[in-house]
């Protein structure tokens, strides 16, 4: 899996970059922990404690993560609520259709804790440069 972190001086906002059709990911892990270093480790303590056979899933604010297997599909909650309720009457045979693109994707378990190693690593050293830790 391809990505570039970036941080904005002028913004004081960091972001990631990954291939537009994995772009669920980046929200997750953004709208999800924003920069929150804790819940980045106890997130990875769960990835990592997972065999190659295992099923686990995590319920966000916003977002669901869930592992099977070794695959992971990371889904916003607005798709999850629609598969269990119909359409309204007036809906129901229009050409409206739900734009689910950045609302899902998928990838591997083991590209999943690289990035969210990798992310981690990035924004605790840009931390310590805001804190003046390097000089």
């Amino acid at each position: 899996m391809d990505y570039e972190f970036y941080y904005s001086r002028d913004s004081g906002n960091f972001s990631l970059q990954l291939p537009s059709e994995q772009d669920a990911i980046a929200r997750f892990l953004l709208d999800e922990f924003v920069l929150d270093q804790a819940g980045y480790h106890l997130l990875l303590r769960e990835l990592h404690a997972l065999g190659q056979h295992s099923s686990w899933q995590y319920q966000g604010r916003n977002w669901s993560l869930f592992v099977e297997d070794g695959d992971v599909l990371v889904c916003h909650h607005s798709l999850l609520e629609l598969e269990h309720e119909p359409l309204p009457d007036k809906l129901a045979g229009s050409e409206l259709t739900l734009d689910e693109d950045n609302l899902q994707a998928e990838c591997g378990l083991v590209d999943l804790i690289k990035l969210v190693e990798q992310w981690q690593v990035f924004v605790a050293g840009q931390q310590a440069k805001l804190n003046g830790a390097y000089r």
